[in-house]
């Protein structure tokens, strides 16, 4: 009688755990498939009749290195910016403007004026610099606040970027000159120099990923 009795609970229990699962897999399956038939988009080739497995795929496999943050990068950067994986994106802007409109027009396309956190970055820019022919472009570095205390648009201190590099082709830099220098450019043979922030120049943006 005992046994007969484990036997029973034994099944009970069996049937709850497997009623349990189905119920979960079914939910989960259709909220995948609420989710698939909502967006309307179909892997090339597929007829729709895609196995659960194969739609955790498409919906989070695709999606995903686009996504950050709930930000779509590709729509964000645009067509226009040079994206560089672990680097983010840059675009030179070949138009001349004074440090703050070339800051705001960053700002408005979602990015900030360009900081350099290492020699590769630095290369990348130079590249890009070439490729246009411009001699020199801004980037997100002042020492606005204080003379000599150079800090970078997002708060942070030149040293803590880990790129402070400026120009060795001349003496000094950054040298204040007349005392009216307290924007950066980086220049086309590599290093930064300290101009006048309403001198026009060209520029890079940059958006963070």
């Amino acid at each position: 009688m005992l046994r007969y009795t484990l036997l029973v609970l034994l099944y009970i229990t069996t049937c709850s755990i497997a009623l349990e699962s189905s119920i979960a897999t079914d939910t989960a399956v259709n909220a995948l498939s609420d989710t698939f038939t909502a967006s309307s988009k179909l892997l090339p080739g597929m007829n729709g009749n895609l196995t659960p497995a194969q739609q955790i795929i498409y919906i989070y496999g695709p999606n995903q290195w686009k996504m950050q943050n709930g930000v779509n990068l590709v729509e964000k950067a645009g067509n226009d910016y040079l994206i560089t994986p672990g680097m983010g994106a840059h675009k030179l802007h070949t138009r001349k403007l004074p440090w703050n409109k070339a800051r705001r027009i960053c700002i408005q396309e979602g990015g900030h004026l360009a900081v350099i956190n290492s020699n590769s970055e630095e290369k990348i820019l130079l590249r890009v610099l070439e490729e246009n022919k411009v001699n020199q472009a801004w980037l997100g570095v002042h020492d606005l606040y204080e003379e000599g205390d150079w800090n970078t648009i997002m708060d942070e201190t030149l040293e803590a970027t880990g790129y402070s590099k400026w120009t060795l082709k001349i003496a000094n830099e950054p040298d204040n000159y007349n005392g009216k220098q307290h924007c950066g450019v980086l220049l086309k043979d590599g290093g930064m120099d300290d101009l006048e922030c309403s001198a026009a120049n060209a520029f890079f943006c940059e958006i963070t990923f």
